[in-house]
């Protein structure tokens, strides 16, 4: 025979779970619903607030790339079809052709080359040949991190600065596909760029991190 109240006891706490689960629903949507804002009508996709306590909470937005007609993946990416996508039973992007594409759907990318957006940057030569390294366009938060420390950059120039950096490298890689496949007219890059409107749709999410 088993102490029966220990079942009282799992019972006890199964019910605070589900009381504190509930109650850390709640405060997730509140935030998400602050962050939202906060980031509305900026190129952002991360806040992070603190308490006086010194706790942390990060709001992300997070963009997921859905296909939605995805035969037509074979005439955006053309000859480089085979480098940029995974047959399986379902169709898989590799990770640079989903950030790709993600920046060309929602028109988040600027005309101009990685190089161009590095020249941009307030620092001297030397410091700007560092960077020039480092900056990828690929991780948001490991170029920021890298404009703070290398380029000296304050947090509030680094976030504008690594969203320049983003949005040129996707042009870049764009721009890349579009020369590799010979479309070079504005007719025809509009019409790729039609393609990929068509083809697959962005979510976005927020995820929430506590520090």
């Amino acid at each position: 025979m088993i102490d029966t109240s220990l079942i009282d006891k799992l019972a006890a706490i199964k019910s605070k779970i589900t009381e504190l689960t509930t109650e850390k629903e709640k405060l997730e949507a509140e935030i998400i619903l602050a962050s939202s804002k906060d980031l509305e009508n900026t190129k952002y996709k991360t806040v992070t607030y603190a308490s006086q306590k010194g706790n942390k909470v990060t709001a992300t937005i997070a963009e997921t790339l859905k296909l939605t007609y995805p035969t037509l993946l074979k005439k955006i990416f053309g000859a480089a079809y085979s480098d940029a996508v995974k047959e399986e039973t379902k169709y898989t992007l590799t990770a640079p052709a989903k950030r790709m594409l993600t920046k060309v759907w929602t028109g988040s990318y600027i005309k101009q080359s990685l190089n161009d957006a590095i020249a941009q940057l307030p620092v001297d030569d030397t410091i700007r040949k560092k960077l020039a390294k480092k900056l990828k366009g690929a991780n948001f938060e490991t170029d920021k991190k890298n404009l703070i420390n290398i380029g000296g950059l304050s947090e509030q120039e680094a976030n504008e600065y690594a969203y320049l950096i983003s949005e040129a490298a996707a042009w870049q890689s764009y721009s890349t596909l579009l020369e590799l496949n010979g479309i070079t007219s504005d007719s025809d890059i509009a019409e790729i760029t039609k393609l990929i409107d068509t083809a697959m749709i962005v979510d976005e999410s927020t995820k929430i991190s506590v520090e």
